[in-house]
């Protein structure tokens, strides 16, 4: 790799990589391991890209969008092993001091069941809704990332959130912990 790609790719990690990382600890919780290898990946993919393609405007709405997908796929993995063998981390439960019990394990289980549900969406919603509903993007960006026009992203938002609605109507808000 040139000295010059090199201070690039040292610089987009300065500037985008604190981004993808929370973006990709939002998606996957707490876990260093899963979270790691998804933000080399999206690294390594980024680079693959640019140096094939060439055609990369925005390499931090890439990266960000690469990230999502990654972390996705991580999801989608770990249901897939879930089936094959039941298992429950239980640092992944939410521990904050102002919820009941019965309310942390209702954010756990609402926590849990998003990341199912947007494993099971179509890969362009499932990252048009990260990009947008968790990421906090603009949606001028996260059209870009995705490769779509703003319109069609808002297309792709609503089916998203559409799909999410169904899936978790079940869930009820969490109540906080009495005074």
């Amino acid at each position: 790799m040139p000295r010059s790609d090199n201070a690039d790719y040292e610089a987009l990690l300065a500037e985008e990589g604190q981004y993808a990382w929370r973006l990709i600890v939002r998606i996957l919780g707490n876990d260093g391991h899963d979270a790691a290898d998804c933000f080399q990946q999206a690294f390594v993919e980024l680079a693959a890209r640019r140096n094939r393609a060439g055609d990369v405007r925005d390499a931090g709405a890439l990266l960000r969008r690469i990230a999502s997908a990654r972390a996705i796929d991580c999801v989608r993995r770990r249901i897939r092993d879930r089936k094959r063998t039941q298992y429950t981390d239980e640092s992944q439960l939410v521990s904050d001091s102002n919820v009941e019990p019965d309310g942390r394990a209702e954010a756990s289980e609402l926590l849990e069941d998003l990341r199912v549900a947007l494993a099971e969406l179509p890969d362009q919603q499932a990252a048009a809704f990260v990009l947008v509903q968790i990421e906090n993007l603009p949606r001028d960006q996260a059209a870009m990332a995705i490769n779509v026009s703003v319109n069609h992203l808002g297309v792709l938002l609503h089916r998203a959130r559409t799909a999410l609605r169904e899936r978790l109507a079940s869930h009820k808000p969490i109540r906080e912990a009495r005074p």
